[in-house]
């Protein structure tokens, strides 16, 4: 497969290990328990005479999906990820999984229930009772489970 065969190669350098199996791929963090899994999904349309490719890049709680001809982009979603400029972030109520998204580390300084409530679409107070959680690659920003309603209006 063209992308893993890139995603391997562009990863070399990082303390990672890289298993690649027919349809997926899992890069392996050394240095922790963090995976990144890559997995190529396949559909045909519904009367089956189509057929369409797609990636999904997963970490921790957020997820990505990309087409076929967006290699590149998935690549680079890869290595963002890796280097810690992408962070998936999760919010909870009564410590179950509710809705996520990420945040770029260039953002965390601004990180406040407004901010939150602008990058997410929901009101401050529609958030306050959640808690929220931030992964990292490389565990450097990883926040553990936090209650919004602590973050600065």
């Amino acid at each position: 497969m063209k992308l893993f065969d890139a995603i391997e190669d562009a990863v070399a350098t990082y303390a990672v290990l890289v298993e690649a199996k027919e349809h997926e791929l899992v890069i392996m963090n050394s240095n922790n328990s963090n995976n990144l899994y890559v997995y190529e999904e396949e559909y045909f349309s519904q009367d089956m005479k189509d057929r369409f490719v797609q990636y999904i890049v997963y970490f921790s709680t957020q997820h990505c999906h990309f087409d076929v001809n967006e290699e590149d982009e998935a690549l680079e979603y890869i290595l963002a990820i890796m280097e810690d400029k992408v962070l998936p972030l999760e919010f909870y109520m009564d410590e179950k999984r509710r809705f996520g998204g990420e945040i770029g580390a260039d953002d965390l300084d601004k990180l406040s229930l407004s901010f939150l409530s602008q990058q997410y679409g929901y009101t401050s107070d529609y958030l306050q009772p959640f808690d929220y959680e931030i992964h990292s690659w490389s565990g450097k920003y990883d926040t553990g489970l936090r209650k919004v309603s602590e973050l600065k209006p």
